[in-house]
């Protein structure tokens, strides 16, 4: 009987020491002053991703990719699409701002495997730091 337990122990502990990069569908990303966390995120090409975007910093912040081939996109939220502090940001391909304390919600079909950096588009964040990075891998 207790062969049994400390088998099934066993197991269990070295299951839990193993580390696989899985990707995810449905996460919550976290923005402070000034970072994302987790900074890394991992989705599979083709399935729809949808990202709660909360922020628990001080001031508005936002969640921006550049370039990246995606479809299907929406936003929901708080400051969805255009900052406060002014200025449009249509020209990036995914861009979702929100404002302090609230939480903003992004969907999108990303089509192609790639690295891709994000960063906040607020005056000086990126240059302080706020980066990150979408991994998106073949299903």
């Amino acid at each position: 009987m207790y062969k049994t337990i400390l088998a099934a122990l066993l197991i269990l502990a070295l299951s839990a020491c193993v580390s696989e990069t899985r990707p995810a569908s449905d996460l919550t990303v976290e923005m402070n002053d000034f970072s994302y966390t987790p900074s890394s995120i991992t989705v599979a090409a083709g399935e729809l991703v949808e990202m709660k975007i909360k922020n628990i910093g001080q001031i508005e912040h936002d969640f921006v990719v550049e370039r990246i081939d995606v479809s299907s996109v929406s936003t929901e939220g708080s400051g969805v699409g255009e900052h406060h502090m002014g200025g449009n940001h249509e020209e990036y391909d995914l861009h979702v701002s929100t404002i302090a304390g609230e939480t903003s919600v992004l969907k999108f079909i990303p089509n192609a495997p790639g690295i891709y950096k994000i960063f906040c588009s607020v005056d000086g964040h990126e240059a302080a730091g706020m980066i990150g990075e979408l991994i998106v891998v073949s299903k």
